[in-house]
């Protein structure tokens, strides 16, 4: 492989991770141009449909989000980064279930529509080593009710003539919640003030088997404590409407798996991922994704793929319960319930010198039909949405 062929895989593989709605992986910056980037993404959910809930108004939550991206390096050694994040939602959401007269779950939204707004700032710092990397991280996030704050740390090392690279980090964030109209007269058993701290680490290493092929192993760990119930939830419990109840630990494992496949005879490269995560809850999820970005002329990259993602619900989910569990957990969240689902996304990016374009569209359905585990009763909140988002960046 041609010392140019390899730049266009390091191009395909930076230019498909920066394109809006997919994920972005850590990377290592060495070049002495500052950059600076803009992205606006769109995220609508659907109706609900009328076979899912009884209520007239079966809207649900809109987000209009914008990110704002700054990344400065201190020589050929040292970058600093900086990401600013401010959204505004609306809409209103799956508040509990009841069940119809043949037994069948019917969903009960909200009502009233909500209109919130979050703010999120995260602050970087990355070390360039010989043979590595160390970086830092500070940031926050907050919301009329929410407020969290965090930090991490991060190492790499390169061995093997840097085809093979190791890689370990630490996440650490404290939040704290004051929900809307806690404890006052319409809503006398919400919680009125609420704290969790959240710990992850993470570990992995990545292999060059050739020039144009790598893989990667990463295995994850996550501890969460403190009030890890939804304020906003209630569940049917016999014949009384209670608040939302959880655990007050979560302890989660997850592991990972990625192949990163370049063809140089048709500009392309092939992305396959695969991830499966269990936890105490009892919720055991997998899901596998394949993407093919193919370069289609001069500076412009074609990017679609799909994925499909399952899970099982967690010991304490059903849609109600016709008595009261002995460990006083129970919940309707449809996040917690059994289900499958399968998203599809195109991207289009234009990655030039100076200025660079992407444009990601994403369609994400959820159903217990998309999962190989059975629901014994079908969560009618799951939820379907289409996300739009657009990038521009500038190097300088």
């Amino acid at each position: 492989m041609s010392k140019s062929e390899s730049k266009k895989l390091l191009a395909l593989t930076a230019a498909a991770m920066s394109l809006p709605g997919y994920a972005p992986q850590a990377q290592a910056w060495s070049d002495a141009e500052s950059e600076t980037g803009y992205r606006f993404t769109h995220y609508a959910e659907s109706d609900l449909s009328a076979t899912a809930t009884n209520q007239r108004n079966r809207e649900r939550y809109t987000v209009l989000s914008h990110q704002f991206h700054l990344r400065v390096p201190d020589g050929e050694a040292r970058q600093y980064t900086g990401d600013l994040t401010v959204e505004t939602m609306s809409g209103a959401s799956p508040w509990f279930i009841v069940p119809a007269a043949d037994g069948k779950p019917i969903q009960v939204m909200s009502g009233a529509t909500i209109d919130d707004s979050r703010m999120a700032l995260e602050l970087g710092r990355t070390d360039f080593e010989t043979l590595g990397s160390r970086s830092y991280s500070l940031g926050f996030s907050r919301e009329e009710d929410y407020l969290s704050l965090g930090g991490g740390y991060g190492q790499s090392w390169e061995l093997n003539d840097r085809l093979t690279v190791f890689d370990a980090s630490l996440r650490y964030s404290r939040d704290f919640l004051k929900p809307t109209d806690g404890e006052t007269a319409r809503f006398p058993d919400r919680v009125k003030y609420a704290d969790k701290g959240v710990a992850s680490v993470s570990a992995g290493v990545s292999q060059a088997l050739s020039a144009d092929s790598t893989v990667q192993l990463s295995l994850s760990y996550g501890n969460s404590e403190g009030y890890l119930s939804d304020p906003y939830k209630k569940v049917l419990v016999g014949n009384k409407i209670l608040p939302d109840q959880r655990p007050g630990q979560r302890n989660q494992f997850s592991l990972s798996a990625r192949l990163r496949q370049y063809w140089s005879r048709f500009a392309a490269a092939l992305h396959l991922d695969g991830v499966a995560s269990r936890d105490d809850w009892g919720v055991a999820t997998e899901s596998l994704e394949a993407g093919w970005y193919q370069r289609v002329w001069n500076d412009w990259l074609l990017a679609p793929s799909v994925r499909w993602y399952q899970q099982g619900e967690a010991d304490f989910h059903r849609p109600y319960f016709s008595s009261a569990p002995d460990d006083a957990n129970h919940s309707s969240d449809y996040r917690l319930s059994t289900f499958g689902a399968l998203s599809y996304r195109l991207g289009v990016l234009r990655d030039g010198p100076q200025w660079s374009f992407a444009f990601a569209a994403e369609r994400y359905d959820s159903d217990p039909s998309y999962s190989l585990r059975d629901a014994d009763l079908q969560n009618p909140g799951l939820v379907t949405f289409t996300v739009y988002s657009a990038a521009l960046s500038y190097k300088f």
